[in-house]
């Protein structure tokens, strides 16, 4: 009797221990949530790059003090896309790897920014590494984001 009470306990634990991750599935949400990004850089939309960041992102530039919060993303952003047009080129898409709830991605794009009423395209070769933290709801956010550059001198 108590191996069957213990052989049942086990089962019900069992049975309510969460599904195993699916790596594969988790980097392809991140992977779709990088073209999301993407796509919100190349068309200027605030509110749709805001959406792929967690609550307590830390955005880490390049010569800059970071940025704590999507809040305060979100009032650093408004002036860089009222001057500025983006075009994103990907040169590398690099790698995705998640371990439990947080994930990491490192890549390499080129950024073509275009000041707006002016015919100058400035292009630069960056190298970025986030981190993405899982939600409650199973999405990914990105909860770090830092890149920097590979020629001196370059303006951002």
């Amino acid at each position: 009797m108590r191996i069957a009470s213990a052989f049942a306990y086990s089962l019900l634990l069992l049975g309510a221990a969460p599904l195993a991750a699916d790596p594969a599935a988790d980097a392809a949400a991140i992977r779709a949530l990088q073209a999301a990004w993407n796509q919100a850089v190349e068309a200027g939309d605030i509110s749709g790059y805001l959406a792929v960041l967690d609550a307590d992102v830390e955005l880490l530039p390049t010569d800059a003090p970071p940025i704590r919060g999507r809040d305060h993303y979100g009032q650093f952003l408004g002036p860089v896309f009222e001057h500025d047009r983006f075009e994103i080129e990907v040169v590398d898409p690099g790698t995705v790897e998640v371990d439990g709830d947080l994930a990491y991605a490192r890549y390499d794009y080129i950024i073509h920014r275009m000041p707006k009423g002016s015919s100058e395209r400035i292009s630069s070769l960056r190298k970025f590494l986030d981190v993405m933290r899982r939600q409650e709801d199973g999405s990914w956010r990105v909860l770090k984001h830092i890149w920097n550059y590979n020629e001196p001198g370059v303006t951002p």
